[in-house]
């Protein structure tokens, strides 16, 4: 009976674990103020060819091209990147690579 339980327990576990592992991941706003508009960034973080690009603001080719698909991402950040993401710094701009892209 207690092998029953332990091995009853170790499942759950197991299933527990699997399951934290295969949920989606959502990417949250940051908690600093974002830029207003794009005329105030310094990049603009878009979809470009179906992958997360940056450009630098004011420029319509990327300066760098990321090798994660919009697609891939939740429906709200794939339509934020149609749109077009407007970002002051670099520090910003790194923060919401790493969000997208990990």
């Amino acid at each position: 009976m207690k092998k029953l339980i332990l091995i009853t327990g170790i499942i759950l576990i197991g299933c527990v674990l699997i399951s934290a592992l295969a949920a989606p991941r959502t990417v949250t706003e940051p908690v600093h103020a974002p830029a207003q508009n794009q005329a105030d960034a310094g990049y603009v973080i878009r979809d470009n060819g179906g992958k997360i690009a940056v450009f630098r603001a004011g420029e319509s080719t990327p300066f760098m091209t990321t090798e994660t698909y919009t697609k891939t991402l939740p429906r709200a950040d794939s339509t934020r990147l149609q749109n077009g993401i407007a970002v002051t710094d670099k520090a910003e701009l790194q923060r919401l690579l790493e969000d997208f892209c990990s």
